[in-house]
């Protein structure tokens, strides 16, 4: 499944030319275990983070100097303690500009892994595998609290978990892709 998927995904030096410009990247990890599993994490609260207790995939922003890639892969080691590698990715989905932050392109980085579980780390609550196969079941509609009104906005709502925003709208292109 993941090597069809690779042929889905836009080719990662090619991505990196289309969106060099990303100021934020992620890192989403799919395993096969029973079925295609991606990891989320559940970000720590924090006043001074716009996502604070969300679930989304580890990354952030680029350091001056640094790449999309090497954001990822440090923003990932320091979240999860997990360090995915050049020989693990499969590819990119398109970037997005989370819709708080529309100055910010984030580049989602996808992987194979194979490797060791995660431990959050001081920015990170808690840390989930979900099966691909069971989010189209678990699209709805949520309620979320962020610094204003409240919204109904689409989500999963998986195990009691509102996946919502970017990460939904990027797990949205990723069931695309894996639908083909």
């Amino acid at each position: 499944m993941l090597d069809a998927l690779r042929s889905r995904l836009v080719e990662p030096d090619h991505a990196l030319a289309l969106y060099g410009n990303a100021s934020a990247a992620v890192a989403v990890l799919l395993r096969e275990r029973g079925g295609l599993e991606v990891l989320l994490t559940e970000r720590a609260k924090r006043d001074t983070d716009p996502w604070s207790a969300q679930w989304s995939f580890p990354g952030g922003q680029c350091h001056p100097g640094e790449s999309a890639f090497d954001a990822a892969c440090r923003e990932t080691a320091e979240e999860v303690h997990l360090k995915p590698e050049r020989s693990q990715l499969l590819g990119c989905l398109a970037a997005r500009s989370p819709a708080n932050r529309p100055e910010m392109l984030v580049l989602p980085f996808v992987f194979r892994w194979n490797g060791p579980e995660p431990t959050p780390g001081p920015e990170v609550a808690s840390t989930a595998w979900i099966l691909l196969s069971e989010l189209p079941a678990a699209r709805t509609t949520a309620t979320v609290h962020v610094r204003g009104p409240e919204l109904t906005i689409p989500a999963f709502v998986h195990d009691g978990r509102k996946i919502w925003g970017f990460t939904y709208r990027a797990l949205e292109d990723l069931l695309g892709l894996l639908e083909q």
